[in-house]
């Protein structure tokens, strides 16, 4: 072979073997990139039921995004926290199934803290107090809960009303359905007397739906808002829930955000 392609030949190899070390080097850069990107999925996951359709404690807004009341106070402990937040949406009656079959950590959808669910579950610190009323049609002949004998009051199936309604006076007939719209609707159909729910949550749904609705005088009953624990487990999530929740309740975040879905009340929990 002459010295000529013996030449020709050496340029070649050493072209091929820079392209080789190039694209080598390129692809182990990559792979660096990749995994430092994979680093940001060691983020810590709170997984969280809700129903998303509980207007205004946890429902989607006009551009289908999930809020609330409940839903941002839970966004802003697990900011807190340094978690992220996978949200499950079902019936309120789902809920806490979803909880005990472990497919959720939490239960954050204005879940009142009662000595049945205590024995059950556990709670945070409360984040809000809510105080119970009856919703009825504007030309009600009932103007006040004291008036409430014999009278048919809706409640969604698996919520406290139910046994709160009950608790307050005996002789209500209660009819239970599977959401809070159904229940309205019954309402405004004149299909029962009223509907029981939170005074704040009534309030802003007649507000926000403009509906020929008022709310009787007086309460039925107060209870406070907490977020839903499986019994016994999770204790060092509950308490990094519960500083969290301190933290937002000291620097207004709860207060801001109750008024901002609540028109203008301010439902957090206060520890007199």
């Amino acid at each position: 072979m002459s010295p000529r392609k013996k030449s020709i030949i050496g340029i070649i190899v050493v072209i091929i073997v820079a392209i080789i070390t190039y694209f080598g080097y390129q692809t182990a850069s990559r792979g660096n990139s990749s995994s430092k990107s994979s680093s940001s999925s060691d983020t810590p996951v709170l997984k969280v039921a809700t129903t998303g359709v509980s207007f205004p404690g946890s429902y989607k807004d006009d551009d289908g995004k999930l809020t609330g009341f409940d839903v941002e106070v839970i966004k802003a402990v697990a900011d807190k926290i340094g978690y992220d937040v996978d949200f499950t949406t079902t019936s309120f009656d789902g809920l806490f199934g979803l909880l005990t079959s472990h497919k959720v950590d939490v239960v954050a959808s204005s879940i009142a803290i009662t000595d049945e669910r205590e024995k059950t579950y556990d709670f945070s610190t409360p984040y809000a107090t809510f105080q119970y009323g009856v919703v009825t049609k504007s030309d009600s002949d009932l103007t006040s809960v004291d008036d409430l004998d014999n009278a048919t009051i809706a409640a969604t199936v698996g919520s406290n009303q139910i046994k709160v309604l009950q608790n307050f006076n005996s002789t209500i007939q209660i009819q239970t359905y599977d959401d809070r719209e159904a229940a309205l609707s019954a309402v405004t159909n004149g299909q029962v007397d009223g509907y029981s729910n939170a005074k704040t949550i009534l309030s802003a749904i007649i507000d926000q739906k403009g509906l020929d609705l008022k709310i009787l005088d007086g309460e039925i009953e107060e209870e406070s808002i907490a977020i839903a624990f499986n019994k016994g487990e999770d204790e060092k999530l509950r308490e990094k829930i519960d500083d969290a929740l301190a933290e937002l309740q000291k620097d207004g975040t709860i207060s801001t955000l109750s008024k901002k879905f609540f028109s203008g009340i301010d439902a957090s929990y206060q520890n007199d």
